[in-house]
């Protein structure tokens, strides 16, 4: 009787365990969520454009249409785009002032947007050839706190194996198998590469 227990005790743990295990990421992809966030209730995030050190407007459109889109995917709130006055800095996108965080412009954005959160980031590296490599840096503040409760980063390089089976195992979960190029598909457009980065990093606000 003792030893039925215990396989039933072993197996229970297992399953847990299995059950708590993340889906497979990048070894790359860095990423962490406070205690804060748990306790949060976000409803609606305001996502900031990113930055480049580069002046190519493009770009971050691309990089930021990725992470509205794959925010959104997430379910887990509403999600606005920071779209006012695009060619010009203005210091609503300064959120970050001499690496302190500015107070004041997150509550002018949080009551501007109704937001109880903002997504920000910034592009490290880009790549839009083969092979692709994005690189890019994203957190998130509460306008309640003005603290990140969630931040991640990673740097996508497509010549990495690792980085091509996560690009294989994204096309099948999200495209059509029969689509022309296969997974390669992915790697003939920075747009796409965008979205398969903005995926990864997005997905672990889930973990």
């Amino acid at each position: 009787m003792k030893y039925t227990l215990r396989i039933i005790c072993i197996c229970l743990f297992v399953a847990v365990g299995c059950a708590s295990v993340p889906p497979q990421y990048s070894s790359s992809l860095n990423y962490n969520k406070t205690g804060e966030f748990q306790k949060t209730q976000i409803r609606r995030v305001l996502l900031l454009p990113f930055e480049y050190d580069v002046d190519r407007d493009a770009i971050i459109e691309e990089v930021t249409e990725a992470f509205a889109v794959e925010l959104r995917k997430t379910g887990s709130f509403e999600v606005v785009v920071f779209n006012e006055n695009k060619t010009t800095r203005t210091p609503e996108r300064d959120i970050w002032v001499k690496g302190a965080i500015d107070l004041n412009t997150i509550l002018t954005l949080k009551k501007r947007y109704d937001a109880d959160a903002i997504v920000f980031g910034s592009i490290t590296h880009y790549r839009p050839y083969e092979p692709m490599l994005l690189g890019v840096k994203v957190g998130m503040i509460s306008t309640d706190t003005g603290t990140v409760v969630w931040s991640a980063d990673g740097v996508f390089d497509s010549n990495e194996n690792e980085v091509a089976e996560l690009v294989k195992h994204y096309f099948e979960s999200t495209h059509q198998k029969s689509a022309l190029y296969g997974w390669k598909l992915i790697l003939l457009s920075m747009r796409r590469y965008s979205q398969f980065v903005a995926n990864q990093i997005t997905e672990t606000l889930r973990y």
